[in-house]
């Protein structure tokens, strides 16, 4: 019996894959530029909760990426 099994590293990939083909479309859609580079770099340094967020983010990933063990 075969089992289908997703690794956590893969599920990170794909939210990675999936936000930037979403916000992708939704800049591609909009008639004017919804948001930039520059506010989201100033909306992530706005917040402590966002850096919070942001640093979590870079864990996991990173533990993803250099930590895995085959």
């Amino acid at each position: 019996m075969t089992t289908l099994a997703t690794e956590p590293g893969l599920v990170v990939w794909w939210v990675w894959v999936v936000a930037a083909v979403g916000w992708l479309s939704v800049l591609a859609f909009s008639s004017r530029p919804l948001v930039g580079p520059g506010k989201v770099v100033r909306w992530v340094l706005s917040s402590w909760l966002s850096r919070f967020l942001l640093v979590a983010a870079w864990w996991v990933v990173g533990w993803h990426i250099f930590c895995q063990r085959p």
